[in-house]
């Protein structure tokens, strides 16, 4: 009976330390990036600036931090890091670890834009058409959606759609918004899927087809957008 424990403790021990080792190897991953990426961007890597700041948004190995991201997203776009602008635009847009300030915000993603960063281009078009910290310009948001569109920005495809959807800084064009809803959601930004379910729920720009709609509802859904969990549930109510 003795034995009979042991050896059952053996295997206990054997499991825990096996399920251990695992974590305690991510664990030591995240602690050598935390000290690979500070010292590369204390030399003036930009790029490792950026990864550092990720790190402290998702708290990998350190506490979350979100004015230490700010730090370190401003420290890579003083050095010209287009993309350390762009999200250091989002936090002055959003509010985390800084007070919100939509001036700021356009300005970093002016930057970022003018860096050639597609990105930067979508953020800037977002502000001038909602009018945060720049006068309203539908063109103006139009111009610079499709700047972020044609250099790959998937966020910047899905807003050019809403802009040919609804007339704004351009003449209406449901087909061409479909087009763009495609694009933005093959592209991997939800919001470009749920409203491509739109058009194929109401049938503008595209034929009906309320089964399609679904799929897309359900895609985003399952990305976490909830106003596609919404319409998915209208939709299987009609």
């Amino acid at each position: 009976m003795e034995q009979y424990k042991l050896n059952l403790w053996a295997i206990v021990l054997i499991l825990t330390l096996g399920s251990a080792l695992p974590t305690h190897a991510a664990e030591q991953a995240d602690k050598q990036n935390i000290t690979n990426y500070s010292l590369l961007c204390e030399a003036g890597d930009t790029q490792a600036c950026v990864k550092l700041a990720v790190i402290y948004q998702k708290g990998q190995g350190v506490e979350v931090s979100a004015a230490k991201a700010a730090e370190l997203y401003g420290r890579a776009c003083a050095g010209d890091n287009s993309e350390g602008c762009t999200e250091l635009g989002k936090i002055y847009s959003e509010g985390h670890g800084v007070e919100v300030n939509y001036p700021k915000a356009v300005e970093l993603f002016k930057t970022a834009c003018d860096l050639g960063y597609a990105k930067g281009c979508s953020s800037l078009g977002y502000m001038h058409l909602a009018g945060r910290g720049v006068e309203k310009d539908a063109l103006l948001a139009f111009i610079f959606a499709g700047q972020g569109c044609k250099g790959g920005d998937a966020y910047g495809c899905s807003n050019l759609g809403m802009l040919y959807d609804k007339g704004h800084g351009v003449v209406e064009n449901p087909a061409k918004a479909v087009a763009h809803f495609k694009k933005g959601c093959d592209g991997g930004d939800i919001t470009g899927c749920t409203s491509l379910g739109v058009m194929y729920q109401s049938g503008r720009g595209v034929a009906l087809d309320k089964t399609k709609a679904a799929t897309l509802f359900t895609k985003s859904c399952d990305g976490g957008h909830a106003d596609a969990c919404l319409k998915l549930e209208i939709l299987k109510a009609e």
